[in-house]
């Protein structure tokens, strides 16, 4: 059987792509941030439905992953959903916090505040620090012990840099 030259190499171009996209995806938790260990992952349906429950109702968009971060000082979390653009992110990022804000829910002082050029959303509830952001086509939510809460986001924040 005889190959055409053309779509020979059209699949090596095509492997090579994929390869490339696959190994260029951002991995977002690392093993360790702030003496925190990783401790579990999990995406796809069962994220989603994760997070779907803590919140009573359906409210994921896009595909989502979890990170959960531990040790004996304590514990943190990280909510990722992935959208189409930042655009998209940046849209559920504002409805998120409106929701969340003092007279609807059960987080209190809330306030906004830029780092390193982005607008992080940061409040306390639940026993947690919170801080909620965008970065590229991402919506963060990181839910950590408050006595660990701000060397934890900063530790994370550039790890994702």
């Amino acid at each position: 059987m005889i190959r055409s030259p053309l779509l020979i190499v059209s699949l090596v171009i095509l492997l090579i792509l994929i390869e490339l996209s696959c190994s260029t995806k951002k991995n977002y938790f690392p093993e360790k941030i702030s003496n925190l260990l990783l401790v579990k992952t999990i995406s796809g349906k069962e994220a989603y439905d994760l997070i779907n429950k803590l919140h009573f109702q359906p409210v994921a968009q896009g595909s989502s992953e979890i990170g959960f971060y531990e040790n004996l000082s304590g514990s943190a979390v990280i909510y990722i959903t992935h959208y189409k653009s930042k655009k998209d992110a940046k849209v559920y990022f504002d409805k998120m916090t409106e929701k969340i804000s003092p007279e609807n829910s059960v987080f209190i002082n809330q306030e906004f505040f830029d780092y390193e050029g982005n607008n992080i959303y940061k409040c306390f509830g639940m026993g947690k620090t919170h801080f909620v952001f965008t970065y590229n086509t991402e919506l963060f939510w990181i839910a950590v012990d408050t006595h660990i809460a701000t060397e934890f986001f900063r530790k994370y924040y550039s790890s994702i840099q």
